[in-house]
């Protein structure tokens, strides 16, 4: 099949309720701010503050950790509720109908916002960016970020309810958390003692890539109306977060068996809250 052919043949797998939606369902929106985020947190970025002195950013992380762990609390919940809290979802396998009623698109909706939310992520860096953290903007990190952001650009162009809203209700549910660990750690040293549950934030998001691989294979085994093609395309991702995640659990945690039992914060990790990585903003 011929690279064309190949193209055409994906673009009719395409979700026809989004075609036309902008901003986080629009190509020539989302790549263009990509590429300028790696440019701003890679090149300029760096650059600029080359010659500035770091800036305390105390009360902007606080408020922003607040406002994050709001928003994907809200996201959670609504997309629970349409779905499998109420919506008649089926939690073992649940196909794609392409149906235009109230509840799918409020589903496809809410998934466009939620595209911004993760793109709101990139605050995170720029912070790091501003604190001059650069140990902290690290490739991984900002590949990362950056494969959130096309996901949630992906799916809503290929579909994003069905068997995969599973994935997004449990990346959302992971932030409420993951923030709340930030915003608890950028309160300062003194909160150290209460941090002890650090290192399993990845090990969670570890285990949310295990299962929902497993959950998004269903469909190849058990016809429940999920095309083929995007259990094939979300296991490829889910491998590719499963991979990352594991290698930074073993850099970070594992250096010796007894180093992967035990774990120690960093002083900047206790003033700032280190990012740890764990945001998955992935599979979105």
């Amino acid at each position: 099949m011929r690279l064309t052919e190949f193209s055409d043949y994906i673009w009719s797998l395409r979700d026809p309720r989004t075609e036309g939606w902008s901003l986080s369902a629009d190509y020539k929106f989302i790549f263009p701010l990509i590429a300028l985020y790696l440019y701003v947190v890679k090149i300029k970025g760096p650059e600029l503050m080359k010659s500035r002195p770091a800036y305390n950013l105390k009360p902007y992380i606080l408020t922003y950790n607040a406002a994050m762990v709001i928003t994907n609390a809200f996201f959670f919940w609504n997309y629970w509720k349409r779905s499998y809290g109420g919506g008649g979802y089926n939690l073992f396998c649940q196909g794609i109908s392409y149906s235009t009623d109230k509840n799918s698109m409020e589903i496809l909706e809410l998934t466009w916002w939620y595209v911004l939310v993760r793109i709101a992520d990139f605050i995170d860096t720029i912070f790091f960016l501003l604190r001059k953290k650069y140990e902290h903007i690290s490739t991984l990190h900002v590949v990362h970020h950056t494969l959130v952001v096309f996901s949630g650009w992906l799916w809503l162009n290929f579909g994003s309810d069905g068997q995969v809203l599973l994935g997004i209700c449990f990346n959302a549910f992971i932030h409420v958390i993951m923030y709340s660990y930030y915003g608890f750690a950028a309160l300062g040293p003194w909160t150290r003692k209460y941090l002890w549950w650090k290192k399993y934030l990845t090990k969670l998001q570890i285990f949310q890539f295990l299962f929902l691989n497993g959950h998004i294979l269903i469909p190849l085994f058990y016809d429940c109306g999920y095309p083929r093609p995007l259990i094939f395309l979300a296991v490829a991702q889910g491998l590719l977060g499963l991979t990352l995640f594991i290698n930074f659990y073993i850099e970070k945690y594992c250096s010796s068996p007894a180093a992967c039992r035990t774990i120690k914060m960093t002083p900047g990790e206790e003033a700032g809250g280190q990012r740890l990585l764990v945001d998955s903003r992935k599979n979105a």
